[in-house]
């Protein structure tokens, strides 16, 4: 008889494997409470631990420096003399002795040309001078003639009155001298006395007469020498020593005034040994531009090489769109070496004659909030300080230091690599940076010839 067949039974939950598991588990987390309360059974010692490090920080002191430096400006290099050169009436070119590249004095004659009908009108006016002189002529000896009767009307008016007072006195004794004797001396005076009084105004209205004739020469001889003084516009000579820079006639041009009409000039001259160098100053530089400072100044067709000319005209009026005052240099320019449009770089001395505050450039924090340097206020004898934000204005800039306005004094300490990341009030050790001298880049101090 068989055996039915066993089944085995199926797996519980202590098996060997998860034993092993569950003692791992339990093995672990003992460690960890034994660790947990030797740590809860330790005294605290937070007191007693060390304060946290403060971080060190690079400062410099705040100098104070009187402001010089050289900026490069663009440069406009002109003619002292720049003229263009017309006549003063309309004419002919008959003769012209300059060209382009003449060099003229002042003085010499450039140009003749020939006006005919200025010529005529001259003649004209010599003609009436003339006829004028002879009217006059004529009047004062009409005058001498009307003085000369004047004169005889006078001496027989004398002699009548001499003979009625001596007949007026025989006639007082009776029966010498009749009584109509003495009516027709005294009748005669009379008559001779009206003719004197008429030839004196003849002669007072002649000399009226006389006068208008010797205005009217006078006005004609004036008209002449207008005349006369065309003839001296008929020769063009050169206004000032100079150089013939453009030539627009020729022999035979006709050319007139400018202003009447579409006359090209004749020629231009410019003054070469003396130039104008005009150079833009920005507005917060004026008030260091003094008369007669030298400043120096560069061509490009001169690599390598200085000129020096001296500050002569200073225009006092700001440009309002550029900010910029025209400052005009006087460079005296002999051998013609340095020419009008040239550009050039102006080396311009920027000082000014009170001292001001200095730090270096990185020390100032620009936010769009506000602009500061932090400061590093000094503690006790642990040598630890406190950084202080001291809101500040930025000046000009020279060797890479940066003018600063605000509560700042000599002397205080700032840091030298200034950042948001230093926080206002906190702590500090401050270390003082070692000085280093900015380099400057110096023009070349080598000069051209003349200059």
């Amino acid at each position: 008889m068989m055996k039915p067949a066993v089944t085995p039974p199926p797996p519980g939950l202590f098996t060997k494997k998860n034993g092993i598991f569950v003692l791992v588990v339990l093995a672990l987390a003992g460690l960890m409470f034994f660790f947990m309360s030797k740590s809860h059974d330790q005294p605290l010692e937070e007191e007693n631990a060390p304060a946290p490090a403060v971080s060190q920080v690079k400062v410099v002191p705040v100098v104070s420096k009187t402001l010089f430096r050289e900026d490069q400006l663009p440069g406009e290099i002109n003619a002292y003399q720049d003229v263009l050169v017309y006549p003063k009436v309309p004419g002919f070119v008959q003769w012209i002795g300059v060209d382009r590249g003449s060099v003229v004095k002042k003085g010499q004659v450039m140009v003749r040309m020939y006006a005919p009908e200025y010529l005529a009108r001259r003649n004209e006016a010599l003609a009436r001078i003339a006829a004028a002189k002879a009217s006059l002529a004529a009047e004062e000896s009409r005058l001498e003639d009307i003085k000369a009767e004047l004169k005889k009307r006078q001496a027989n008016l004398l002699s009548d009155q001499s003979t009625y007072q001596r007949v007026y006195t025989a006639s007082l004794v009776p029966g010498v001298i009749a009584d109509n004797d003495v009516v027709q001396w005294s009748q005669s005076v009379q008559q001779d006395q009206q003719d004197v009084n008429t030839f004196i105004k003849r002669v007072n209205a002649k000399n009226q007469e006389v006068g208008m004739r010797k205005q009217e020469v006078e006005a004609e001889v004036r008209a002449y020498e207008s005349f006369s003084d065309f003839a001296s516009y008929l020769e063009i000579t050169a206004p000032f020593d100079g150089y013939v820079t453009e030539r627009k006639m020729h022999v035979g041009s006709f050319v007139g005034p400018d202003g009447t009409g579409a006359y090209p000039p004749i020629c231009r001259i410019k003054q070469l040994d003396l130039l104008r160098i005009v150079a833009p100053v920005p507005e917060i530089d004026t008030a260091g531009v003094t008369v007669g400072s030298p400043v120096k100044f560069s061509v490009s067709s001169f690599p390598g090489q200085m000129f020096t000319g001296s500050v002569a005209r200073i225009s006092n009026d700001l440009d309002k769109d550029t900010r910029t005052m025209p400052v005009e240099l006087n460079y005296f320019n002999p051998s013609y070496s340095v020419l009008p449009g040239m550009f050039c770089k102006v080396y311009w001395p920027t000082h000014k004659p009170s001292q001001s505050l200095f730090v270096p450039d990185t020390a100032v924090v620009s936010t769009p909030l506000t602009t500061f340097v932090c400061k590093v206020e000094k503690g006790t004898a642990d040598g630890k300080g406190t950084v202080d934000w001291v809101t500040v204005r930025k000046g000009q800039i020279m060797d890479g230091m940066v003018e600063v306005f605000g509560n700042i004094h000599e002397g205080d300490l700032v840091a030298k690599q200034g950042s948001e990341e230093l926080q206002n009030q906190s702590r500090v050790e401050p270390v003082v940076a070692p000085e280093t001298k900015p380099i400057s880049v110096q023009p070349d101090k080598a000069s051209a010839p003349n200059g």
